[in-house]
């Protein structure tokens, strides 16, 4: 398994980036990847929800969300699985205690890789977990630029 980590701090409150994650269809506009909605339960971002996503194409293809645990305020925790992947995927808030005005938001995804063999050994740290750190880090200026 591998995990692949980005953060960034915004001028913002929980709630604000809350509302951006609890509306799928609006994650074009800052999600790396993200195409179109599939499916949505109605319920998201409630424990047991499930959401379908296509990525543009040549990205990951069709992704499939289940919300493990969402405590408003701090955290929304997701299974997620393409076809090359399977992880659990954490967004997480934090004050920052200098700047009551500001949030720390993590983005972190523990994932294992569905095909295995010795290349994949060494692509996995080498090209796969930078790429998908790469990832997370532009869908954090996403969420900037659409807080902004």
């Amino acid at each position: 398994m591998g995990v692949a980590r980005a953060a960034v701090e915004l001028t913002a409150v929980p709630a604000a980036v809350e509302r951006l994650w609890s509306e799928p269809e609006g994650w074009a506009a800052f999600v790396d990847g993200f195409g179109h909605v599939v499916s949505l339960d109605p319920s998201w971002p409630a424990v047991g929800a499930r959401l379908t996503w296509e990525s543009h194409a040549g990205g990951r293809g069709r992704v499939v969300e289940q919300v493990l645990r969402q405590t408003p305020g701090e955290e929304l925790v997701v299974t997620q699985e393409d076809p090359q992947l399977r992880g659990v995927q954490r967004l997480a808030f934090a004050p920052v205690a200098a700047d009551p005005d500001r949030i720390g938001v993590a983005l972190e995804l523990d994932y294992a890789l569905l095909r295995s063999g010795p290349f994949m050994v060494v692509a996995d740290p080498l090209f796969v977990r930078r790429a998908l750190r790469d990832s997370l880090r532009r869908t954090l200026a996403g969420v900037a630029r659409a807080l902004a």
